[in-house]
């Protein structure tokens, strides 16, 4: 009997435990989640400051860890088999760029930084849709994403001969900023595409708050503030989209022996603009732009 009072003793002592712990998890939640309230006070902020926030804002916000990224390793032959299986090809060297051509298109290579200019287009000359020249992108990047890599489009934008579809790498769920396809389509199909590729070793680090999304649009406002002070200009600002994930930080350095490491970022997407603002989801501040040291490809 004593034994069965010990053990009911016991039970109650881990039920008591388990509501404890559950209480205090469920403080931790409520702490990285945006209220109702915040977020109706960051859009009449914005509002006042003639900022349209023409997205929804993110409402989750636990803890995260840093990437860690590598220069990638290839051999002309790899980008040969690549971007032009089958085709006949000439290859120069200029300094540190490696130029590709065959009688379609041009390769130019320079460290993990790429671009394609395809002569003539990628088919016929016609009008096209958004929707059509969406597939189209979507059908190039697929055809050079390996198996271990996903690629999904992270923004649109209407150019004057067509569209600009920017393609983020995905990794367990996150954006990998810094990893990206930039395909320019036209009545021709695809003229050209700009990428710029690391590989990703994975988290690493503990893990960091980070500020939320009503935090990043209130320094996303001073530096707003800054810009109209410099040119005069007051016309109201259109938010299109605002994304988390991750990116180098204020003037990172990568070599190919060396390895960087990526922080929590926000990507603040402005209508008319062609960069989005991005901002260090640690510190809460914006980060300018990087130098990034480029290597010859062997």
């Amino acid at each position: 009997m004593e034994w069965k009072a010990v053990k009911n003793l016991l039970l109650v002592l881990l039920i008591l435990l388990n509501g404890v712990l559950g209480f205090f998890n469920y403080q931790q939640y409520q702490q990285n989640i945006l209220t109702s309230s915040q977020e109706k006070a960051i859009y009449e902020v914005l509002s006042q400051n003639h900022i349209i926030l023409y997205t929804d804002l993110l409402t989750k916000f636990p803890p995260m860890r840093k990437i860690a990224l590598r220069a990638p390793s290839y051999s002309r032959d790899d980008i040969k088999q690549q971007f032009f299986a089958g085709e006949d090809t000439t290859v120069t060297v200029e300094f540190d760029k490696t130029i590709i051509k065959s009688q379609d298109k041009t390769l130019t290579m320079q460290g993990n930084e790429g671009t394609i200019v395809f002569t003539n287009g990628t088919r016929q000359s016609k009008k096209t849709t958004l929707e059509e020249a969406k597939k189209e992108a979507m059908a190039f990047v697929d055809s050079l994403q390996k198996s271990t890599e996903k690629f999904e489009i992270g923004n649109v934008r209407q150019t004057e001969d067509g569209y600009e579809f920017i393609f983020f790498q995905k990794y367990k769920g996150m954006w990998i900023f810094s990893n990206h396809y930039k395909v320019y389509t036209g009545q021709s199909g695809i003229s050209s595409v700009e990428l710029t590729y690391f590989e990703v070793e994975g988290f690493t680090g503990e893990k960091k708050d980070i500020c939320f999304s009503d935090e990043a649009l209130l320094t996303f406002l001073m530096e707003i503030e800054k810009e109209r002070e410099q040119t005069g200009n007051y016309e109201t600002i259109t938010v299109q989209k605002m994304e988390l994930g991750y990116d180098f930080q204020e003037m990172e350095e990568l070599t190919a022996d060396n390895v960087a490491k990526l922080v929590p970022c926000y990507y603040i997407y402005v209508l008319g603009k062609q960069q989005p603002y991005r901002i260090n989801a640690y510190t809460n501040e914006m980060i300018k732009p990087i130098k990034v040291q480029n290597d010859d490809v062997s």
